[in-house]
């Protein structure tokens, strides 16, 4: 072994003590492709990333992408692609999933622009948003039986991270009726991958229930 470890962006040897601990060949390269990129192509290849991380899908359309982007090349794409879920990969590993503490790995470790790292570190966010949101509706649901959903499409116009958010929403009110009859409502926010999400839910729900 050597006797002092060359740095992670020779992407020869690190010690395997923290996230992005062996650093893949041509990863510094991807992150200048990333940070070229338009953001909604970004955000797209990070929702896709993720879905394939969670065995939501099976693969990244890297022909979207080449839809979303006629001019771009096809090996750097690949190369952009491989860098999103190696990221992922390594954020989903850290012993944190705070967006603040995930931007500061992704400042430390990548050369990534500060807003692609908050990209990144803010759909780790999500993730955990729409964890809690299921964990709402389901303890919702144990209170009684439902007997109303209302929705409404919104739109963000603010938020703690983003002064302009601009991002869709759906809010629902579930109403459950208790024991005694007694209606509650809940309200709740998604976005709209975790409206999607609850919709090929109870999409899954329905259909089993017509098999019994």
């Amino acid at each position: 072994l050597p006797s002092s470890p060359p740095s992670s962006r020779g992407g020869s040897w690190k010690m395997a003590a923290h996230p992005f601990a062996q650093i893949p060949p041509g990863f510094f390269a991807a992150n200048e492709i990333l940070n070229e990129l338009p953001e909604e192509v970004t955000k797209q290849m990070i929702s896709d990333g993720q879905k394939l991380q969670s065995r939501e899908s099976e693969s990244m359309p890297l022909e979207c992408y080449e839809k979303l982007l006629p001019d771009s090349n096809r090996k750097n794409l690949s190369s952009a692609i491989n860098a999103v879920l190696y990221i992922i990969r390594e954020l989903s590993n850290s012993s944190t999933q705070e967006p603040k503490a995930l931007n500061k790995i992704l400042e430390r470790e990548t050369d990534l622009a500060k807003t692609v790292r908050a990209q990144f570190a803010l759909s780790f966010k999500g993730e955990q948003d729409g964890e809690d949101a299921k964990k709402k509706v389901t303890k919702s649901l144990a209170l009684g039986k439902l007997v109303d959903i209302k929705w409404k499409l919104g739109m963000g116009m603010a938020s703690s991270s983003c002064a302009a958010l601009k991002a869709p929403f759906v809010s629902l009110v579930l109403s459950i009726a208790d024991k005694n009859n007694t209606i509650k409502r809940y309200p709740l926010e998604l976005s709209i991958d975790q409206f999607h999400d609850f919709r090929q839910t109870f999409k899954t729900m329905a259909t089993q229930i017509e098999q019994v």
